[in-house]
């Protein structure tokens, strides 16, 4: 650790490179998770219907939408979530016990293998396609865990907000990135498989990245000053390490129980968009495959600028206790997304701006959460 007088335009900002690192690192395994919802509608080989001129680029694909059947696109998701239902509780065992560097790396690794490896698992196998769905799944679940600790070692009080938008805007960025690369990379002469191979690239980087920077405690950080230390630690109490977690306590905790009953909704609505999104743009309102990117990523685009904002009016707003504060953005992210998403059930196909028009708020509306049962969460996990 440097002394207290040390200089540098980074010298006391240390705090803001490990947020940016392990802001890409946890969209990166999410990037790796959904980038297959994008591929299925241009895996499959392309077949014209006739001889005569397609009026759009929808048409080139016609009878062949997807490169899966409704049981395999099945196999395919519950692979994927039954690997992060398998993993989330040992990685928490792992974080207590060997920190986050190394077991976030491993998992960074194992994402990464797994989403090079699935080309090839796709030509081989359907079976081996599953397998590798599951391992990504495995490292998804050492994503949240993460992003708990983050915030508890690295972050301020008075930063909680800052640092939970980001952090957990793991979804938004990984769509932002992964949607409209995908498109392009798709209807260029490098095929889908090119998709794979680029977010595998990019996830190793970045984890070599985090294991070079992070470390499990600031006050081993060799760039770490007093200064910016005494600012991380400023109002926290003393706590030992790897003191064993009230899961009784936390699971019997009636706000934890609200908390996690809203999270499940907003996970619900999201991973919905994310997950059928694109067919949704392409199958239904009939957009291009290149364009169907594009319109996903920016009502999430969108999610992120609501959400850094929430975040950040969270912590600065005091005419408003935190209670009170909890509660509004609690009420517009659930109450709004959750009635414009009926709406947008009912909404003719023909008029694809309003469907467009019922994402973009459901999107900025959904963006308020940071600000809700997010925060509420780390508040209340601290008396634990």
């Amino acid at each position: 650790m440097k002394d207290k007088g040390s200089t540098g335009c980074l010298a006391i900002r240390q705090r803001y490179i490990v947020l940016a690192i392990g802001t890409l690192c946890i969209a990166s395994i999410a990037s790796n998770m959904t980038v297959i919802n994008f591929t299925q509608i241009c895996m499959a080989p392309r077949i014209n219907n006739t001889g005569l001129h397609l009026q759009s680029s929808i048409n080139e694909t016609a009878h062949s939408s997807s490169a899966f059947d409704n049981d395999q696109k099945a196999y395919i998701q519950w692979a994927a979530a039954i690997g992060t239902l398998a993993a989330a509780w040992p990685f928490h065992w792992f974080y207590q016990q060997y920190g986050a560097r190394v077991v976030f790396f491993i998992a960074g690794a194992v994402s990464t293998v797994a989403t090079a490896v699935m080309p090839l698992a796709h030509h081989t196998h359907f079976n081996l396609l599953v397998l590798a769905r599951f391992f990504q799944g495995v490292s998804f679940g050492a994503d949240f865990a993460a992003i708990g600790l983050i915030v508890v070692n690295w972050a301020s009080l008075k930063q909680h907000g800052l640092f939970i938008s980001l952090l957990s805007s793991f979804s938004q960025i990984s769509v932002m990135f992964t949607m409209p690369v995908s498109g392009e990379l798709c209807e260029s002469r490098w095929g889908w498989e090119s998709v794979y191979y680029v977010h595998a690239a990019l996830s190793g980087f970045l984890f070599v990245l985090w294991f070079y920077f992070y470390r499990n405690n600031p006050t081993k950080h060799p760039k770490m000053t007093e200064i910016e230390l005494e600012k991380i630690h400023r109002g926290k109490g003393d706590v030992e390490e790897h003191e064993a977690a009230p899961i009784a306590k936390i699971m019997t905790n009636s706000v934890m129980l609200a908390v996690w009953l809203s999270a499940f909704g907003e996970l619900m609505m999201s991973q919905f968009i994310v997950m059928y999104g694109s067919v949704f743009l392409k199958e239904v309102l009939g957009f291009a495959v290149n364009h169907t990117g594009y319109f996903v990523a920016v009502p999430r685009a969108l999610h992120l600028g609501f959400k850094v904002i929430s975040g950040i009016a969270s912590d600065r707003i005091h005419f408003w206790s935190e209670k009170t504060k909890m509660r509004l953005f609690n009420t517009i992210a659930l109450m709004v997304s959750g009635a414009f998403f009926c709406i947008l059930g009912y909404l003719p196909k023909d008029q694809a701006h309003l469907s467009v028009i019922a994402l973009l708020v459901i999107e900025c509306s959904t963006g308020f959460i940071c600000g809700g049962f997010y925060k509420c969460a780390t508040l209340v996990a601290r008396q634990f």
